[in-house]
């Protein structure tokens, strides 16, 4: 009996300590605290290819995408053409890459089967400055619409959202970071402010879409820190966006640190979330997007690479490609 209980104490000796280690670490990773899905930061970069659906390298399909492409942003053509395929015939405008809709699909479709996902471009709009977004009713009956159009019938694997275009400014327009801070100069004039009915609609998206609709769909950003809507969408929305993509174009891996300073330091978003993008169409920055492919942050592991527009100047974006992989 009492070799019995001395065993006892030296096994809940033994125990004690693993139970409140385990548990330490529960805490440190974030884990059961209820805070949404967030990427591992240990885990493989990723490479984001948007594809432009315009017609401009016409050779180059979606199905010739290479290894090592993760996730493919369809850009050009826009959700509302697919609800209505007679009006917005394939072969012409922003569809003229395929002939038909039925091959467009086919090669989404092989791109899912080799492990790739796929996602739609949204823009942001000035209606959703009064929470009518693309002009439905209300940004809930939008939202559903987008799910039953993008993801039970064609079977995408999510959206992400353009962050840009005009609209109302704030008023008062607050002021901005310095350079030092953030890696911008001032606010682009160009965007809109994210007032309450603005951020409804990406309230209403996050039911269907990312890491709070529990349906393995994701919901991105891409934008600049110098929209006026960046710091509240970060601050609304920060664990129900899956990543943040980062118009860093023609920029340096030094202004991208500043970038990375501020959305972590400030924003609070990890930094296995942040996506710095490489402006491949554009043709002239390839050393540097290739550095900032394989750069390491001061926080650690960045979410990875995207690539705009990846069909538009292939060989600069498999260099960046090769960059990025390096890594792994």
């Amino acid at each position: 009996m009492k070799n019995s209980k001395k065993n006892l104490l030296v096994l809940m000796c033994l125990l004690v300590p693993a139970v409140i280690y385990s548990s330490c670490q529960k805490m440190e990773s974030g884990a059961g605290s209820g805070s949404g899905t967030k990427p591992d930061a240990a885990a493989k970069q990723k490479f984001i290819a948007y594809y432009i659906t315009d017609g401009r390298n016409p050779t180059f399909k979606l199905r010739d995408m290479p290894d090592g492409v993760d996730i493919v942003v369809l850009f050009g053509v826009k959700y509302w053409q697919y609800l209505d395929t007679l009006k917005y015939p394939a072969g012409t405008g922003m569809m003229a890459s395929y002939k038909s809709y039925g091959e467009y699909f086919s090669d989404v479709r092989a791109l899912q089967q080799r492990g790739i996902k796929v996602l739609q471009n949204v823009d942001d709009a000035a209606s959703w400055q009064d929470a009518k977004p693309d002009g439905y009713a209300t940004p809930e009956t939008w939202a559903t619409a987008l799910k039953q159009t993008l993801i039970d019938k064609y079977h995408l694997d999510g959206i992400s959202l353009d962050i840009e275009h005009s609209g109302k400014r704030p008023n008062p327009i607050p002021p901005f970071p310095k350079f030092s801070e953030i890696g911008y100069n001032g606010w682009y004039s160009g965007s809109m402010d994210a007032n309450p009915n603005f951020l409804s609609c990406i309230g209403a998206l996050t039911k269907y879409f990312g890491p709070k609709a529990n349906n393995n769909t994701q919901l991105h950003t891409a934008t600049g820190l110098d929209v006026y809507s960046w710091n509240k969408i970060a601050e609304n929305y920060g664990d129900a966006i899956d990543y943040f993509q980062v118009q860093s174009y023609d920029r340096k891996v030094t202004d991208c640190q500043l970038m990375m300073n501020y959305a972590v330091g400030t924003n609070k978003i990890p930094a296995s979330k942040m996506v710095f993008g490489s402006y491949a169409e554009g043709g002239k920055s390839q050393a540097e997007d290739v550095k900032l492919a394989k750069w390491t942050p001061a926080q650690g592991q960045k979410g990875g690479i995207m690539v705009y527009t990846f069909n538009a100047n292939v060989t600069y974006a498999n260099a960046v490609l090769t960059g990025l992989r390096s890594t792994d």
